[in-house]
């Protein structure tokens, strides 16, 4: 899989987990509206869908050709008006998102798979990199920018989502907020994660252990 095939949620997605074991860095439910606004900028920079002003609004319906977009998209759709995108966040179902994109990420051989049981007795699935490197080519880029490089548009908006997502607290040492506000402030859909969790609060024991526990019915 080639860092052209990825898409920003793809890349959120690596970004996610930690690199030793694979354990998701973020609670699942912020991962998964993370998710959804990745998918909105995903379908605006493939020009299906147009921020006029403070909202968002498809402005092509045909499918792309990737399950998980084209499934935003035919809801934005269906909805059929502009919405602020924090309200998009709201408006598609975020529920078992995160688990979506590791399994696709394991069939495009990212992430690989194993069993566990807690307790002894309830199945669990298991997510660790089956290649760090696609996952370190993701960090460096990120961190080439957090430096001072001068960054392109996909990697402002994928900065802007593990920012405000909380992903990015995780992989980079403490003291460059100033500098990476600066360059993400302008960035929609960021600033549509940051607007839902100012909304919104964690569920009480929501974290990043219980976003692998697939086969007992995690979200």
């Amino acid at each position: 899989m080639s860092k052209q095939q990825l898409t920003f949620a793809d890349e959120l997605t690596l970004l996610a987990h930690r690199e030793n074991d694979g354990k998701q860095l973020i609670p699942n439910n912020v991962l998964n509206v993370g998710l959804i606004a990745a998918e909105l900028a995903e379908l605006a920079s493939q020009m299906k869908a147009e921020l006029v002003g403070p909202n968002l609004a498809v402005v092509d319906r045909q499918p792309i050709g990737d399950a998980e977009l084209d499934a935003v998209l035919a809801r934005m759709a269906k909805v059929g008006k502009a919405l602020p995108p924090s309200r998009w966040l709201i408006m598609i179902n975020p529920v078992r998102k995160r688990r979506r994109y590791l399994q696709r990420l394991s069939q495009r051989g990212a992430f690989e798979v194993g069993t566990s049981r807690i307790l002894g007795v309830i199945p669990v699935a298991r997510y660790r990199y089956a290649n760090p490197a696609q996952v370190r080519q993701v960090r460096q880029r990120l961190g080439k920018v957090i430096r001072g490089q001068e960054p392109d548009a996909r990697t402002v908006t994928l900065l802007a989502l593990a920012h405000h997502s909380g992903v990015l607290a995780h992989l980079f040492a403490a003291g460059e907020d100033k500098r990476i506000e600066k360059i993400v402030h302008d960035d929609w859909a960021g600033q549509a994660i940051k607007a839902y969790m100012d909304k919104t609060t964690n569920k009480p024991g929501d974290s990043g252990d219980s976003v692998i526990l697939l086969a007992a019915g995690g979200s």
